[in-house]
């Protein structure tokens, strides 16, 4: 039996595979048509991620990546090129990252054999240097966003994290026909089916088994514990709500997450009992359960598919305006499914302090939370995904007609 063979993709993205990302992957190898190989390694150094564990479901390469440090700055190197160049690959998908260095040397070598280089990413560069007052160093991100930028323009297409990342593509004159918004997200559907099976359960039944007051109000964080999240803000706010006389109740703050931090807010929180840390958790039913008591989830910083989840779970959330959040900030609407806190630390206290003083208010923005969880389902992320690679093939038409047995 003879039959064309399917379109073959090379995935590079994010050096590793996250948790969030597994599901997305194991749908993406479900679409007939097209063999999607995603390429992944150990996190870099120092990062706070921790790379999902296989046997995976999907095609995949693992690669032993290599990190490099210049000055202080570190670049990392996945030695796949030639088995990429080598593979009969149709179209290679990139992730929009400076310091993989082997990414850059991909772009540039498929743009000279003609295979299709597709980015995926923000579609605009982060700053870095993450304080309230502190600045970035210019000329690194004057660098890095030059570097990007000319990477982009070169490239077949780009698939944008959300509608803003697409906008401010326009904006650097790449090309609106090539640009694909995927909605980045979780795995929304398997999050709501976890929220129905807790829809009866006992909130001080829960309360009980993790050692939380009965009539407090807790805030949950979720995420890598990393400066750019700071959650040391948190931990600030939680003291300051607690003092009194002002205090209206008792606040509790669940912190689920690890990473380089970890020590440093640990002695920030100077064993209060108000601050649990949990460290990483990877049970997603056993974190819906903490969110079920929660009046919100709380990032002080980049807050990225955290939104998700909260939203997800029926739960508001509340961050802060600045810099250095991700381009899932646009899923909040200010005061309908979340906060999004302009000023500084003194303005986002006070918030809280009004947030966790009013019922009502914590109830209006948890019913907002449901009512924007249906736009962000996965399915249509990965729908998203394939169209772009068959679009960006048949535009370029880099794909002749092969036969396998």
């Amino acid at each position: 039996m003879m039959g064309a063979k399917p379109i073959k993709v090379a995935i590079l993205h994010q050096g590793f595979i996250p948790h969030y990302r597994v599901r997305f992957y194991e749908l993406l190898s479900q679409v007939s048509g097209t063999q999607y190989v995603v390429f992944h390694g150990a996190p870099a150094s120092g990062s706070g991620w921790i790379a999902a564990k296989g046997p995976f479901n999907f095609p995949n390469r693992w690669v032993e990546n290599r990190e490099l440090h210049l000055g202080g700055w570190l670049a990392l190197y996945q030695p796949a090129i030639g088995e990429i160049m080598a593979g009969g690959y149709d179209v290679v998908v990139l992730g929009h990252e400076v310091k993989f260095l082997s990414n850059i040397l991909l772009a540039l070598l498929c743009k000279a054999r003609g295979i299709p280089v597709l980015y995926w990413g923000l579609g605009y560069h982060i700053k870095g240097n993450f304080g309230f007052t502190s600045e970035s160093k210019r000329w690194v991100d004057w660098l890095a966003a030059r570097v990007k930028n000319g990477l982009i323009r070169l490239a077949d297409g780009y698939l944008a994290y959300t509608k803003g990342g697409a906008e401010r593509l326009a904006a650097i004159g790449f090309p609106p026909q090539r640009t694909f918004v995927l909605q980045n997200t979780i795995d929304m559907s398997a999050q709501c089916r976890i929220y129905d099976t807790l829809k009866d359960a006992d909130p001080q039944a829960l309360r009980q088994a993790f050692g939380l007051q009965p009539d407090s109000v807790v805030l949950v964080y979720i995420g890598r514990l990393l400066e750019d999240k700071h959650v040391d803000v948190l931990i600030e706010a939680i003291a300051r709500l607690n003092r009194p006389p002002d205090s209206k109740a008792a606040v509790e703050a669940v912190i689920i997450g690890s990473g380089p931090m970890k020590d440093a807010l640990e002695l920030q929180a100077g064993g209060s009992p108000a601050v649990k840390f949990l460290g990483p958790i990877f049970d997603d039913a056993l974190i819906a359960r903490y969110i079920k008591v929660a009046a919100a989830v709380v990032i002080p910083g980049r807050a990225g598919l955290a939104i998700n989840h909260a939203l997800a779970q029926g739960r508001p959330i509340i961050t802060r305006n600045h810099t250095v959040q991700g381009p899932e900030l646009e899923y909040i609407s200010n005061g309908y499914n979340g906060l999004i806190i302009d000023g500084d630390i003194n303005t986002f206290v006070a918030t809280l302090d009004r947030f966790v003083g009013s019922p009502d208010w914590q109830r209006q923005l948890s019913d907002g939370a449901l009512r924007s969880r249906e736009g962000l389902r996965l399915e249509n992320m990965v729908q998203q995904f394939d169209d772009a690679v068959k679009a960006i093939i048949a535009r370029t038409g880099t794909v002749s007609p092969r036969l396998s047995e």
